[in-house]
């Protein structure tokens, strides 16, 4: 009978399912990525003649490290005295746009009008 053997050590190699433990993802979704985003994971570990992929928990830790962003707190914001509100001042004319085509078929209406200015 072969021993069982234990390993009281937490391994560095990870696979897939703890990739997405990790990462909060599910695995369905990192097995999509893998494929076909690989840039969108952190580096992996392929060893020849063997499918599976593997991560090195240490790299994978450093990779979700480097996504951290920091929270600026707003400092307190000083009192304000008055505001004032310029208005601008309305203008003269309206700019016309030029008359665009419509697109697609004229509206019934649109084919009414035409119908009667030709007769």
């Amino acid at each position: 009978m072969a021993a069982k053997v234990e390993i009281e050590e937490e391994s560095e190699l990870i696979t897939l399912e703890e990739l997405a433990v990790m990462l909060h993802r599910n695995v369905n979704t990192l097995r999509v990525a893998v494929s076909q985003r690989p840039e969108s994971l952190p580096p992996r570990v392929r060893f020849p003649g063997v499918q599976r992929n593997y991560w090195r928990r240490p790299t994978v830790r450093n990779w979700i490290a480097s996504y951290e962003e920091s929270f600026d707190v707003p400092e307190p914001a000083e009192t304000v005295g008055r505001v004032q509100v310029q208005v601008k001042p309305a203008r003269e004319k309206p700019e016309q746009q030029p008359k665009r085509n419509r697109v697609g078929r004229p509206t019934k209406a649109e084919q009414m009008r035409k119908k009667m200015a030709l007769t």
